[in-house]
């Protein structure tokens, strides 16, 4: 797996369960993936309802075009 990854998970995911993206992370440490990042919203479940975790979760994508794809074309539009 190559660049930057963004994972969003709420907690109280009734479909993902927590423990399942705890040993993805894990398994990605093992395997040396350097370019990730765990975002956490303990109030979310599949579906994010709160507006605070949401413009969390768009910032982050934001940000990581922003580092990461508008390095490599030069620009995003």
């Amino acid at each position: 797996m190559e660049g930057h990854l963004l994972m969003c998970h709420g907690m109280v995911n009734d479909n993902v369960q927590f423990q399942d993206i705890v040993r993805l992370t894990q398994r990605l440490i093992e395997l040396g993936k350097e370019n990730r990042e765990l975002a956490v919203y303990p109030v979310e479940a599949h579906g994010f309802v709160e507006p605070s975790s949401w413009a969390d979760e768009y910032k982050r994508i934001f940000k990581l075009f922003e580092e990461n794809l508008h390095h490599r074309s030069g620009s995003l539009t």
